[in-house]
């Protein structure tokens, strides 16, 4: 418990990413979260991804 209490927080990265990029990245997120879900596992973390990149 007292180590927690020394951890660093997580420090935020913005990334830019021209439009090619983020077509690419949105393609590769949609191909990994089917592969999921053929595969019956949780897809709450990709689509949470997903949506940042839409935004």
């Amino acid at each position: 418990m007292v180590l927690q209490m020394f951890r660093r927080k997580a420090e935020k990265r913005i990334v830019e990413l021209s439009h090619d990029e983020v077509r690419l990245m949105r393609e590769a997120l949609l191909a990994f979260r089917n592969k999921l879900l053929s595969a019956g596992k949780p897809t709450e973390d990709v689509n949470e991804l997903i949506i940042k990149v839409m935004k």
